[in-house]
């Protein structure tokens, strides 16, 4: 079973969600602070980092930083107490896999942190290693985005996954309620916000190829690659 690392400060809520994990079936490990938290990554790696925002002594965006500086695959999940578009935004720019509140029930939690751990040992059908999305070489073993200048960036497991489906369905408008459920699952705690900044940040790691996944007003988006 998957090894977690619960990083929190409040130590009711930090015992709580190790023993919820647990019972699951989980191996996991404490963290009561930002620094204790790198401490323990480097000792070992986790599977999955379940990383509270608003710590003492250092804070979970920038343990996000620096873990992604080294580490680019292994999942974080926030956990907040807050989920303002800022949050959202911040937490996905250092390169954050999911967030969740602290307040949604248990089997909520189990179950989008068991979506995360499903993400994180994809492996691409049918032997595709790659695949082009307007003139952009998508890695799906490096998690890359190639761009015809040479640049690169840094993909999620859920940007591959959302760029995949959007070429698989070209042309086709996607509703918002589809993409949420399809990529946040049927238990999503979040809004529509969640999906539209996480558009805006595709959009964005695209560069002028982002234009080619066109917001549907009052339905959803869609992928044009005459839209360039």
């Amino acid at each position: 079973m998957a090894e977690i690392l619960v990083v929190e400060d409040e130590k009711g809520i930090r015992e709580g969600l190790a023993e919820l994990l647990e019972c699951e079936g989980y191996e996991v490990r404490q963290a009561a602070d930002g620094v204790e938290a790198i401490e323990s990554y480097r000792r070992k790696r986790p599977d999955l980092m379940l990383l509270d925002i608003v710590m003492p002594k250092k804070n979970g965006l920038a343990v996000c930083s620096e873990i992604r500086a080294c580490d680019k695959e292994m999942p974080i999940l926030f956990l907040t107490a807050r989920a303002s578009e800022a949050d959202i935004v911040g937490g996905f720019a250092r390169g954050a896999d999911d967030y969740m509140a602290k307040t949604i029930p248990s089997s909520e939690k189990l179950a989008r942190i068991a979506a995360v751990l499903r993400r994180s040992m994809w492996t691409p059908s049918d032997g595709e290693d790659s695949f082009v999305f307007c003139g952009c070489r998508v890695n799906c073993m490096t998690l890359e985005l190639e761009k015809p200048s040479g640049g690169r960036e840094r993909l999620t497991l859920r940007e591959v996954e959302m760029l995949r489906c959007f070429h698989s369905h070209r042309r086709e408008v996607l509703s918002r309620d589809y993409l949420i459920t399809r990529f946040w699952g049927l238990t999503f705690d979040g809004n529509e916000k969640t999906l539209s900044v996480a558009i805006s940040r595709l959009r964005d790691k695209l560069g002028p190829a982002g234009a080619s996944i066109r917001t549907v007003v009052g339905a959803g988006y869609s992928f044009d690659d005459r839209a360039q």
